[in-house]
């Protein structure tokens, strides 16, 4: 995928329809193990005026997110003064088709509220618990998702993560605005 490209990433719920939409991410960098996108600057719009978290917000801190391409997760690194903190957000792996990154979200999500710290903290459980039996998500696919979880809380532990918190790659995304994108493409 071409450095500096423009997409739309859509997270979609079980029963396949769009709940979320990031419109114009930017590429980058991809390696064999995943695509990096910045969402600062993006519009954020949930689908549904009825959900809970319905909004439209164009995100103003520098965030870089990473799609693994063989994981059932991804990962959101936000700056917020000098702290870092992640997100890993339990979902699908990812397909890419028409220009759009595309993945299943299943709810949970943990949250390290201070990169540098020794806590994360899982979110959302009783969502997952409710979106398991409206969906009626299959029974392989709760224990995939128990499987992720202790993935997940192993490499934390592990400091696995760690490495994707170089914030290189947020002014990369700096750089290529000062050199000019139009139409996801470098002047």
């Amino acid at each position: 995928m071409e450095i500096g490209k423009k997409i739309i990433i859509h997270a979609y719920k079980f029963d396949g329809k769009v709940y979320r939409t990031w419109e114009f991410p930017i590429v980058l960098k991809e390696t064999e193990e995943y695509i990096c996108v910045t969402i600062q600057g993006t519009h954020v719009i949930t689908a549904s005026s009825t959900d809970e978290r319905f909004f439209h917000s164009k995100l103003s801190r520098p965030t870089i997110w990473y799609f693994f391409k063989n994981e059932w997760y991804n990962m959101i690194v936000s700056k917020k003064g000098n702290k870092f903190y992640y997100y890993i957000n339990i979902a699908s792996p990812f397909i890419y088709e028409e220009e759009i990154i595309k993945y299943i979200d299943f709810d949970l999500d943990y949250r390290v509220p201070d990169a540098k710290g020794k806590s994360i903290n899982l979110l959302d459980l009783d969502e997952f618990h409710e979106h398991s039996i409206k969906y009626k998500y299959p029974e392989k696919l709760i224990v995939k998702i128990k499987e992720v979880q202790v993935d997940v809380l192993k490499k934390f532990n592990d400091g696995k993560f760690q490495h994707f918190l170089d914030f290189e790659l947020i002014y990369r995304y700096d750089n290529l605005k000062e050199n000019g994108i139009k139409d996801g493409k470098a002047k």
